[in-house]
């Protein structure tokens, strides 16, 4: 049986071939480079441990953090577009993930289990709280904002 690749065509097959790893290697780096930095945008960091503060207070602050967190999940609804409501949030986050980890760096969390529970519990509340954002104005949005122009006097 004969080959049918052309032997002539051979060096465009390669250079084709090469090409399309390029591009794709390169569009696949791009991709891991911006969501590598997203990631680190949406993490920041702890800042370095100043005053030690009694266990009390931190957690008097972690409970005043689940209520702010608890007041933006509740508010969702209330935005003009609740389609982009998971925007909102996205931005929420990330100040309240700085406000957060400020708050950690003073409650010394390796020797205090409570502390360092409640602050874990905030954690996966967060995660779970932004999946149910983007959720939230994917699926019940647009039937939301379409409800509120339905409310609207016409113009």
């Amino acid at each position: 049986m004969t080959d049918p690749r052309d032997p002539r065509f051979r060096p465009y097959r390669a250079l084709t071939l090469g090409v399309y790893l390029v591009i794709t290697v390169g569009f696949s780096c791009l991709i891991i480079f911006s969501v590598y930095r997203s990631v680190l945008q949406m993490t920041p960091d702890r800042p370095p441990a100043a005053e030690l503060r009694s266990e009390e207070e931190c957690l008097r602050d972690a409970r005043q953090l689940f209520v702010e967190l608890e007041q933006e999940r509740k508010a969702q609804g209330d935005q003009a577009v609740v389609v982009r409501s998971d925007q909102r949030f996205l931005h929420f986050r990330v100040e309240w993930l700085t406000r957060k980890r400020a708050v950690e760096s003073h409650c010394a969390l390796d020797s205090r289990e409570r502390c360092k529970a409640a602050f874990g519990s905030l954690d996966r509340m967060l995660d779970l709280y932004t999946t149910a954002s983007v959720q939230f104005s994917g699926a019940v949005g647009p039937t939301v904002d379409a409800f509120k122009k339905q409310l609207d006097p016409a113009p």
